[in-house]
């Protein structure tokens, strides 16, 4: 399926453009330059971006040390989160009003190249990378967003791992808290002549907070581990090459099914004895290299090459055989009355295929590999300063699906087989391959600065059913331009605004058309040394919105898509941060954010896609809370720190309408709190104890995959640092 014209016309790229270029002598300091894993550097660079964008450094995601990275990014303006398992094992999470289903509108990135398992043949994998091994994430929202596809209607998320420390170092880290929460964490490396090494491995994991009815596993564990070595060669030119290597390895006893409203009510935290032969297993390999060189104070050339390998297999229930939908027994038990009882094994089931419980091993392998360049030029003229930026990427990945059902009778609260074979569900395999190109150029005059750019995907798509026997292709190909400009009033006044088109492609022998934005923010941003604060508005028009079935839809094919009409989402996000001494040795740190959204189709439309359906012109999206924020205080100190974090969230639909929430499937409000205390005891050693969730609130934050599903409850964490 490679075209080796692409190949070839991206090394010719490669190779050619520094025939031209004067070579001089760069001094060593200048090698965090030529890495380019970040895509916005630290806050201060944040500020020079002419669009809206977040960065979470380590102080921070250090401070509750939390490993659901939807509580970590609820800390930034425009993200919006649907909690699924509790723990942030499979996060929901969307940008400026894409979808968070399995956060596929997004571009998810580890060190500035693609990490999940096959972007393009599957982006609803919904695949993070561990929070824990994180060392800055950055959020990239304006037009800025273009550079890193292939999803761009959003935005993009960037997990930068640690770094090769300077200094030796050996560091340990252990946790435990409530329902057997454990997490170990380690790291050693530093510097040795001119290699770098640097060892890290983390391990944690859960008995879980559900309780599944007669008894059983409802936890989870996880194992990941990765070494990095650098080499900077003694030559004049700053040069740097570095390898990754990184295995993670999951084992959790997580399940689709929820429970009814009037269960949830009753015990949260209950789990039905329908699920209790689920299990997800998970295992990934990565490799990355990296070089990086500095030509001179003008040129500076970057090349990657990644490979990803991921396997995963989810046994769990998927429902009846031929019998009614899961998301309708739960939503009407009164209606399904024999259904639903077999589901809590007060009721044994006939042999009829509308009361056996259908449980499907879903399979699936991923292969994600590339290779992208870059090269970057700074011109000074004097009066104005010229940043030119040209990237290319070769990209190709796959998914092949086998979905095998077993059968079950529901007897005296147990499953059993009743050992009938069943044909696969799903047996198929997708591919792709991509040509991405882009090219910036900022100018920055005076008190103005202005970026303009344009992205360019060739994407060349296969899908193999081998149940049918059937192959279809897909070609498409999509030009995404985009403007920013940053005016600077003064020293503390900043005013931006942007326009670009973003762009998510159809899955590979789709016949859908390629769904397409239109996306407008302007704001203005305040910055003292203590303080600082942001305001953006931003607007986009859709059309041909994309809906990808999952396994927990209705009358549809896993991976089958649909296109929505056109709808518009606007919205505010407001940003605020103060941090000032209070008293001698102590410190006042205090950050707020909030974002307010509104949305609606723009045409009615009968969907197949079973979150839609029957949708009327006017009609709010789902999963879109029209409030969200933060609020947190804190003080610290050299030898202590003592923070507090408030998280709100409005009810969302679950449905497209335009009635009041409540008259139909939807979220709860919600608000939690966490509080965490440190103590620096010494330079080497630190204590901390963490309280998730203070007051204990309970919500219904889901009602898919298969019911109501609740947040993680009250969780108490003690934290040990040690490093020599």
């Amino acid at each position: 399926m490679v075209k080796m014209n692409k190949l070839k016309f991206l090394f010719t790229i490669i190779i050619a453009i520094p025939s031209g270029i004067c070579f001089s002598d760069v001094k060593p300091t200048d090698l965090k330059y030529i890495e380019e894993i970040v895509v916005i550097g630290n806050k201060e660079d944040l500020k020079e971006i002419p669009g809206s964008g977040s960065v979470i450094e380590q102080s921070q995601i250090d401070r509750f040390d939390h490993i659901d990275l939807g509580q970590l990014l609820a800390s930034t303006p425009g993200i919006y989160i649907r909690e699924e398992d509790g723990f942030g094992l499979r996060p929901n999470i969307g940008i400026r009003g894409a979808t968070s289903d399995r956060s596929q509108k997004i571009t998810i990135m580890e060190d500035g190249v693609l990490i999940t398992p096959a972007p393009y043949s599957a982006p609803a994998a919904y695949y993070v990378p561990n929070v824990s091994r994180v060392h800055t994430l950055e959020v990239l929202k304006g037009p800025s967003a273009i550079q890193y596809g292939p999803h761009t209607v959003g935005g993009a998320i960037n997990f930068v791992s640690r770094p090769i420390p300077e200094a030796e170092v050996f560091e340990v880290e252990l946790s435990k808290g409530m329902d057997n929460f454990y997490k170990y964490q380690t790291a050693v490396g530093g510097q040795f002549n001119r290699v770098g090494v640097l060892l890290d491995g983390l391990a944690y994991g859960s008995d879980g907070f559900k309780s599944l009815d007669g008894g059983g596993e409802t936890g989870f564990k996880r194992n990941d581990f990765s070494i990095k070595v650098s080499w900077e060669p003694d030559t004049n030119l700053a040069q740097l090459l570095t390898f990754k290597l990184g295995y993670g390895e999951e084992d959790a006893d997580e399940t689709y099914l929820g429970l009814s409203d009037a269960d949830f009510r009753t015990n949260p935290q209950r789990r039905y004895r329908a699920s209790q032969l689920a299990n997800f297993k998970t295992e990934h390999t990565k490799v990355l290299i990296n070089y990086g060189l500095m030509i001179n104070d003008y040129w500076r050339i970057n090349l990657k090459g990644y490979f990803n390998q991921f396997h995963r297999d989810w046994n769990k229930l998927d429902g009846f055989v031929l019998g009614p939908a899961l998301q309708a027994v739960l939503s009407r038990p009164d209606q399904f009355t024999t259904q639903y009882k077999i589901l809590k094994g007060e009721a044994n089931s006939l042999p009829l295929n509308s009361q056996t419980l259908d449980v499907t091993s879903n399979d699936r392998s991923f292969i994600s590999k590339g290779i992208q360049f870059s090269l970057t030029q700074n011109k000074d003229f004097g009066w104005a300063n010229l940043e030119s930026k040209f990237g290319a990427r070769f990209h190709q990945d796959h998914v092949e699906r086998q979905h095998s059902p077993i059968s079950y009778l529901m007897t005296d609260g147990n499953l059993v087989t009743d050992g009938i074979s069943r044909p696969y569900k799903v047996w198929n395999k997708a591919e792709s391959e991509a040509l991405a190109l882009y090219i910036s150029e900022t100018l920055s005059f005076k008190k103005l600065s202005i970026e303009a750019g344009v992205r360019f995907e060739d994407i060349k798509g296969n899908k193999k059913d081998f149940a049918n026997n059937s192959n279809t292709k897909s070609d498409q190909e999509f030009t995404s331009p985009g403007l920013g400009i940053l005016y600077k009033v003064n020293d503390q006044i900043t005013i931006l605004a942007g326009a670009y088109k973003g762009f998510s492609p159809p899955g590979p022998g789709s016949k859908v058309k390629p769904e397409q934005s239109l996306n407008y923010e302007y704001g203005i941003r305040y910055s003292k040394t203590d303080f600082n604060l942001e305001i953006v508005a931003f607007h986009s028009d859709y059309k041909e919105l994309i809906g990808r079935c999952r396994v927990s839809d209705t009358d549809c094919k896993p991976g089958e898509e649909f296109n929505g009409g056109e709808i518009e989402i606007s919205g505010i996000e407001f940003s605020a941060g103060v941090q000032s001494p209070i008293i001698q040795g102590i410190n006042l740190v205090a950050n707020s954010t909030y974002t307010y959204t509104s949305s609606s189709f723009k045409s009615t439309f009968f969907s197949g896609f079973s979150q839609w359906g029957l949708v009327k012109a006017n009609d709010e999206l789902p999963y879109l809370p029209e409030h969200s924020g933060q609020i947190s205080i804190g003080f610290e100190s050299n030898k202590w720190s003592l923070f507090s974090t408030v998280k709100f969230q409005a009810k969302m639909r679950e449905k497209p309408g335009q009635k009041p929430i409540e008259e139909n499937l939807h979220t709860d409000d919600y608000v939690t709190a966490d509080i965490t205390a440190t103590h620096f005891y010494n330079e080497k050693l630190t204590l901390q104890l963490i309280l998730h969730n203070a007051t204990d609130e309970t919500a219904i934050v889901s009602h898919r995959p298969f019911g109501a599903r609740p947040n993680r409850p009250r969780a108490l964490v003690g934290r040990i640092k040690y490093q020599l």
